[in-house]
């Protein structure tokens, strides 16, 4: 390197001694000739981790498997020194294997002939190399060592597991497969300071490993996950989660506190939803981006572990959190008229503002970002926050929580600014069961998504949640104090629209099964409504909006029966559904001829609720209707083969998005450099399983 001197003459510029090394190792000469105490010397210079990642990048493939030797040799002496008393050295060791590994990643990348493995750590006796590697990370991570150290033990974890996009590509996680680091990384999350400071790393890590070949093989993290029931480590986890999610909230919060509140502009310049202002837009998809890895440890803890269901559905600090009872002993206590308490004593919550929930903090996080499903950073997340719902809807115990009176939390759900309701704050939301919150988020999806661009996978997914719901408060007799028009008039909704753009939709999509969705939740209502209504009024209530919207099941039935008069690909669809509307156009059938008689006989032109309803009331005995099988039965959640793909791009989404946040050089070389050297003090304990137990 040669630099002009201002005088005219040529001057050499000044090279760094690791940067010369650096060179010679990557020529492929000995850097060690001459000096024997060169590995130790070399590990107290502070890695320059950018000129090391250009130096190696000059290389091509060709020139690096030229050149493995003297790259084994580097990775081995690296890996050396993670037993080295001086603590700086392993920080340095660890920078540099991270640095490393991560440049031959790219370069198996570009070119997938690339030996990764051989360049790296050779082609002789790799299974006891990656052995010795593991578990020397596992025994960093457990002992007393500097937080800096298994900070950057994490970060060198992270460069492995992001290394493809395709995790199940990922050739080296064979070796995390066999030598499990589960027990090791978990154990972080058990106690508030080592949680604060490696939580995000610690679940990104542990979620990204359980995904890896699991369908294809018994994948050890999944395993263990399912089978943890130490409390401190399943709250640690949540709540590792949660302070993610409640972080997201707050910030819109904030942001939607600062917009104007009093005209339409709101809505244009809104955090979510901002389609207008480019940079405020990247930055909400962004931090989008960044919760997606919470979300998918979310899923896999909720889908694989139910100790964790119970610790999502009710988290309270400082107590220990109530053992899930078996579904027999749950559907047990539910049969009398009103829901009844889990076997095992859940504790009265009577001040909401000493509680909290993951599954309130959800609720709260999905109102803020299925607002805008026109991007499709929203939009899948807000599918992954959906099929979360409808695995904890599917569990009797979490459900028995939702339901439960005594159990109550202040759940903000955050509504579009839109034009046909006013703008305005959130309003205080009263202490309520959790249920009346998620039945309360998915009418609010219901009414804010009917678009050209109709969202039918998220459609499913929320009036799936809707029918679960409404079969455990039939099969239990739980009857909660809700205002059911609500969800009516949501339906009505949806219905009128599926019927006015069934033209340009079923161009793209099939638009049936939401429609028989829909009219399902109406015909649960009718079969078994006097088991779970919390008043009889209710059921009338729901006969008189059923007649008052006639003209919607009368468009319905008109779709239907072109589509099934025809051949096509909607014959069968449409025949299902049509079956579907009989009892409702029962309904329809026999109370109409009877308003329009009583109206005759009292001169009548337009009739108030009350007169309706007392006609409803006189017309039960007479009315028939039929039993629809299987009507309270559902489709239990499989990820596979429905979602497989939906997860392999959110996982590969997940990964590059974490990739890009793996920071090897930002440390604090002073007080390394300040540190004393001890010997570590090893903490590592075997976390509690029911398998042990």
């Amino acid at each position: 390197m040669s630099k002009r001197h201002p005088s005219g003459t040529i001057k050499k510029a000044f090279k760094e001694k690791v940067v010369a090394i650096y060179e010679t190792i990557f020529r492929g000469e000995d850097p060690s000739a001459g000096n024997p105490n060169f590995w130790d010397e070399f590990f107290l210079l502070k890695p320059k981790v950018s000129c090391f990642e250009v130096e190696l990048l000059k290389l091509s493939a060709d020139q690096l498997e030229a050149n493995k030797i003297n790259i084994n040799l580097l990775f081995t002496k690296c890996l050396e020194m993670l037993k080295a008393e001086q603590n700086i050295k392993i920080v340095y060791a660890l920078q540099t294997m991270g640095a490393l590994t991560r440049i031959l990643y790219q370069k198996h990348c570009a070119d997938p002939n690339f030996d990764l493995i051989g360049v790296l750590v050779g082609s002789n006796d790799v299974d006891r190399t990656m052995e010795d590697l593991i578990k020397s990370l596992s025994e960093l991570i457990c002992a007393d060592f500097p937080c800096i150290t298994k900070k950057l033990v994490l970060k060198f974890l992270l460069v492995i597991v992001t290394g493809f996009e395709n995790i199940s590509s990922n050739v080296l996680l064979d070796h995390f497969m066999i030598n499990s680091m589960f027990d090791p990384l978990i154990q972080l999350l058990s106690l508030p300071e080592s949680r604060s400071q490696f939580g995000r790393d610690v679940v990104l890590l542990n979620t990204l490993l359980i995904t890896y070949k699991k369908q294809e093989a018994a994948n050890p993290y999944l395993v263990k996950l399912s089978l943890v029931d130490d409390e401190l480590v399943l709250h640690g986890y949540a709540q590792v989660i949660s302070s993610g999610l409640q972080e997201f909230c707050r910030k819109y919060i904030v942001v939607k506190q600062q917009e104007p509140q009093n005209s339409w502009l709101s809505s244009i310049t809104s955090m979510v939803g901002n389609m207008f202002v480019s940079e405020e837009a990247h930055n909400k998809m962004e931090k989008l981006k960044a919760n997606d890895s919470l979300l998918l440890a979310l899923y896999e803890a909720v889908h694989s572990s139910r100790n964790f269901v119970t610790v999502f559905a009710y988290i309270q600090p400082h107590e220990r959190p109530p053992q899930p009872p078996s579904d027999e002993e749950i559907e047990a206590d539910h049969q009398d008229d009103s829901i009844g308490a889990p076997a095992t004593p859940t504790p009265t919550v009577e001040n909401v503002t000493h509680s909290s929930s993951l599954l309130a903090t959800l609720l709260e996080y999905c109102s803020v970002i299925m607002q805008d499903v026109k991007h499709d950073v929203s939009l899948t997340s807000t599918k992954l926050s959906f099929i979360v719902l409808t695995v904890v809807t599917e569990d009797n115990y979490a459900n028995s929580l939702m339901h439960d009176p005594n159990l109550v939390f202040q759940v903000q759900i955050h509504k579009a600014v839109m034009r046909h309701r006013k703008i305005g704050g959130d309003p205080v939301v009263p202490a309520r069961p959790i249920v009346s919150a998620l039945l309360d988020l998915v009418i609010e999806f219901i009414v804010t998504h009917l678009l050209k661009k109709f969202p039918v996978d998220l459609y499913e997914l929320a009036l799936g949640i809707i029918v679960r719901l409404i079969c455990y408060q039939k099969r239990c007799k739980v009857r909660i104090n809700y205002q059911w028009r609500d969800l009516w008039h949501a339906l009505f909704s949806l219905l009128k629209f599926l019927q006015s753009a069934e033209g340009q939709l079923l161009k793209k999509l099939n638009i049936f099964p939401v429609a028989q969705q829909a009219i399902n939740i109406f015909n649960l209502f009718i079969t078994y409504g006097d088991t779970f209504l919390s008043v009889e009024s209710l059921y009338d209530d729901l006969y008189y909006e059923i007649i008052r919207n006639k003209s919607v099941f009368d468009n319905i039935y008109s779709m239907v029966l072109r589509y099934s008069s025809s051949e096509g690909d909607n014959k069968e669809y449409s025949l299902r559904l049509m079956t579907s509307l009989n009892n409702i156009r029962s309904i329809i059938g026999h109370f109409t001829p009877k308003v329009d008689t009583w109206l005759a006989t009292q001169s009548l032109s337009t009739p108030t609720e009350a007169q309706i309803l007392e006609v409803v009331r006189n017309g039960y005995e007479s009315l028939t209707l039929k039993l629809v099988d299987n009507l309270d039965q559902f489709q239990r959640y499989t990820e596979t083969p429905n979602h497989n793909a939906f997860f392999a791009a959110f996982i590969r989404n997940v990964i590059v998005e974490a990739r890009a946040y793996i920071d090897l050089d930002s440390i604090d070389h002073q007080s390394l450099l300040n540190e004393p050297c001890v010997t570590p003090t090893y903490q590592f304990h075997q976390i509690s399983t029911r398998e042990e137990n």
